[in-house]
């Protein structure tokens, strides 16, 4: 009975470990932050404050200047479509935020391959361009349904383990402190990869790979809070349940 219920423990503690993992992932994932994410990182690519410096007065001319009802950008690296007035209405800033929320939607729909090419020559997988724009591909759509699918199955799991232990206040104390110790590994993974990432920036003299190293940082402190809040709540959990348990009464 003792070994069934520390097995029982055990798989609890891997599973929500897991889906923790997953469940960040997910939430990074989704449209909303990837989009944000993935619209910086076309800003990066792109280098849009030197393409602006250089391109946007022209730009406003020829939509001052067109009968067409969209405009394109034949010289931006993603493609991308505006009207007229919309450029005629907007400032520099303003059509900045613009272009780089329409490039985002571009690639979350798209992927990086909706990056132009010159001469056609995609950039190779070993390279950093590489290795960035393969990171960019898990911020569209399917890697997120992938991630939330396993959350669920994942949580379904760990609801099953958690109603096979809780016994009472004292399987309560138990769950919460599974839960703490799952937290604990993940946030101790999650604020690792944090770390390394940010040596990896202050390491990089190449001005694209530090700026999506900065910009992984970022993203990197959601999982940090969340693994943050999830061990606070199983802390609570086993505060509780060892309160609440008939030896801790006992023992008052």
């Amino acid at each position: 009975m003792i070994a069934s219920q520390r097995a029982l423990r055990a798989l609890l503690v891997l599973d929500i470990f897991a889906l923790l993992c997953c469940a960040s992932l997910a939430s990074i994932t989704a449209r909303g932050p990837a989009e944000r994410a993935l619209g910086r990182s076309a800003g990066i690519l792109t280098e849009v404050d030197t393409y602006l410096d250089q391109r946007f007065p022209a730009i406003q001319q020829q939509a001052t200047e067109t009968q067409a009802q969209q405009l394109t950008l034949p010289d931006f690296a993603v493609p991308v479509r505006f009207t007229p007035n919309e450029i005629q209405q907007a400032d520099r800033d303003q059509f900045r935020a613009l272009l780089l929320k329409r490039a985002a939607a571009v690639l979350h729909n798209d992927g990086a391959s909706a990056f132009r090419q010159d001469g056609g020559k995609q950039p190779g997988a070993a390279s950093a361009r590489g290795t960035i724009r393969a990171a960019m591909d898990l911020l569209r759509p399917l890697p997120h349904r992938v991630l939330v699918d396993l959350s669920i199955a994942l949580g379904l799991v760990g609801a099953v383990l958690a109603l096979r232990l809780v016994r009472g206040m004292r399987g309560l104390a138990q769950l919460g402190f599974a839960i703490t110790a799952a937290a604990i590994a993940f946030l101790a993974l999650a604020v690792l990869a944090w770390l390394g990432l940010r040596l990896a920036a202050a390491a990089s003299d190449d001005y694209v790979t530090h700026q999506f190293l900065t910009l992984a940082q970022q993203l990197g402190w959601a999982p940090i809070r969340e693994g943050l809040i999830v061990m606070v709540g199983g802390a609570a959990f086993a505060a509780a349940g060892a309160f609440l348990s008939p030896d801790s009464r006992r023992n008052a």
